[in-house]
């Protein structure tokens, strides 16, 4: 079965290790729900029977679930019956925030069902009110007898399994069309990295509607066949201690997430409760979807060492929507490799070490039968030895291209020398054999001809400004009097913006980007709590910043323009 589809790979399971427990759902820090593969099977099937009595096959099903069991039962009852699964989520802020996010995707998508749970049925039914020929059908409300009613069927390799919506701009959403085939290559490519065994157990808190959670955190246990065990993101952000307990409490060997979890757990977590944690058995502590930071690294692997976790499991990966997931991925047996290069010559596009200056992780080598090239900006021709350059990507987990949308598909999916690649976006080098992402091309700041790249900026701020939220800093590009500047918006807790003068905490902040970048900011934005712009996988949105700053949305506390307070006097 080395070539089985996801189908496939799931009744096997089911039909070898029936009792086996597939998925455990926790509730804060209780198991709320759980399903053998036996189990699931007949659960999926069912579903899987009614969209095919409704002639579903090639149409869309969104999926508007929280984090839970039914997400997995939904999902793989597209697989099942042909249905191309959107993955979405459940109503959060508000009638109406909630109903602006969701409605480009239901625009693109045009499904004919929306997939919810019995609770939240009237709830979407009134957010969404022109809802026309769609059908709306409660997952918790098909009966298992309607599992036998089922007709099996073999999904094509080339044909769509599912659409993931890109995080970022939701009013223009681009759809990824994943193909079967997609999802299999890279299932098995994951399988590899992290070396998945039946005995494993994977313990995850990340959205089931972004694609490392998807993929990663409810596929993959399922395609290889060890449990999977989850928690809603909520719970982790509220208490970030349930994550490493639940890998404690239920042997969790495989987990990971953005560089801010592991942060958060480093700063929140207490020493009484490190020291009731076993976190010996967790092999692979993946890190990826945003920033990889070597200081990160350290601090977690230094500070959760004395509940026997081995560092050398923090591993730096590096993927995206438009390859399924996963593109990169370092040596779980090896220690993180990192660089230190010059950050005037980074910024022009060469690479050189030096002593002190920009530290950047590498991500470890191609997945097995994929390919990464490093391509002048422009793709004309490969960057050189020691250029920074735009990455390509290339191999069975490249996507087919985007949902209706033949000229973003024509721009990132190109032809060259008879092979097929995605122009990803992001910029890197490869050293060693590594790659090495320095970040993407959309964000990167140019000031007077030189080039900035924003993630120096964040981490200078952060390492100088003690006080600054973790993770919530973005460098973004402003316009002042006709010329190109930048500017920084930084997240203070409640408690901090209270007790300190905010023109210390602005030239703090504008001190630190000036000895990093020599180049003091335009802008300086304190934010207040939860302010900071972040897509739904947690990361940065540096674009929104400049978009809210420019029409007066930003949520912040205050905003100094060119060393001066906006109403009030200079720094």
């Amino acid at each position: 079965m080395d070539r089985a589809n996801l189908v496939e790979r799931l009744r096997e399971h089911a039909a070898l290790r029936p009792e086996k427990v597939a998925l455990r759902f926790l509730d804060g820090d209780d198991v709320a729900d759980e399903l053998t593969f036996a189990a699931l099977d007949v659960r999926i099937r069912a579903l899987a029977a009614w969209l095919q009595q409704m002639g579903g096959a090639g149409e869309r099903a969104v999926i508007l679930l929280p984090s839970g069991i039914n997400y997995a039962v939904a999902f793989y009852a597209c697989l099942y019956s042909g249905v191309i699964a959107v993955p979405a989520y459940p109503p959060e802020g508000g009638p109406e925030r909630y109903a602006g996010r969701l409605n480009g995707i239901l625009r693109d998508a045009a499904p004919r069902f929306i997939v919810v749970e019995t609770a939240l049925r009237a709830l979407i039914e009134a957010t969404l009110p022109e809802l026309g020929d769609v059908h709306v059908v409660a997952v918790d409300t098909i009966l298992p007898e309607l599992a036998t009613e089922w007709r099996e069927m073999r999904p094509a390799a080339d044909a769509i399994a599912f659409l993931q919506y890109t995080s970022g701009s939701t009013s223009q959403p681009k759809g990824v069309c994943v193909s079967h085939g997609n999802l299999a290559a890279n299932e098995r490519a994951i399988e590899a990295v992290g070396g998945g065994t039946p005995d494993d157990v994977f313990v995850s808190w990340l959205p089931l509607y972004h694609d490392m959670g998807l993929i990663g955190g409810l596929l993959n246990p399922l395609f290889t066949g060890f449990t999977g065990v989850l928690m809603s993101p909520r719970n982790f952000l509220e208490r970030p201690r349930r994550w490493l307990e639940a890998i404690h409490r239920h042997g969790g060997t495989m987990s990971g997430g953005p560089d801010f979890a592991y942060s958060l757990c480093v700063d929140r977590i207490s020493d009484e409760t490190i020291n009731r944690l076993d976190l010996s058995r967790w092999k692979f502590a993946f890190s990826g979807s945003e920033f990889v930071r070597r200081t990160t690294f350290e601090k977690f692997g230094d500070r959760f060492a004395r509940a026997g976790f081995n560092r050398r499991a923090l591993t730096a990966c590096y993927g995206l929507a438009e390859a399924t997931l996963l593109v990169t991925a370092g040596d779980i047996t090896a220690d993180t490799v990192s660089y230190t290069l010059d950050t005037a010559e980074l910024a022009a596009g060469r690479i050189a070490s030096a002593s002190e200056g920009t530290d950047l992780v590498a991500c470890g080598r191609a997945a097995a039968g994929h390919a990464v090239r490093i391509m002048c900006v422009d793709g004309s021709a490969a960057a050189g030895a020691n250029e920074v350059g735009e990455i390509w990507v290339s191999g069975p987990s490249v996507a087919l291209g985007y949902w209706n949308n033949s000229e973003a598909t024509h721009q990132a999916f190109v032809e060259r020398d008879g092979v097929r690649w995605l122009r990803t976006g992001d910029v890197g080098f490869i050293r060693d054999g590594a790659l090495v992402v320095t970040g993407r091309l959309k964000d990167l700041l140019i000031v007077r001809g030189q080039n900035i790249y924003p993630t120096d900026v964040e981490q200078a701020v952060e390492a100088d400004v003690e006080s600054v939220r973790s993770g919530r800093v973005a460098a973004f590009p402003v316009e002042i009097d006709g010329r190109e500047a930048f500017g920084v918006a930084a997240e203070f807790s409640r408690a901090v913006l209270k007790r300190s003068d905010p023109e210390a905490l602005a030239h703090a902040i504008g001190e630190a980007v000036l000895r990093q970048a020599q180049e003091y900011p335009a802008v300086i934005v304190l934010l207040n709590p939860q302010a900071m712009p972040l897509t739904t996988s947690g990361k940065l949105q540096r674009s929104a910043c400049a978009a809210r700053l420019a029409d007066d949305t930003l949520d912040s506390f205050m905003v100094f323009e060119r060393g001066r307070r906006r109403g009030g006097a200079a720094l």
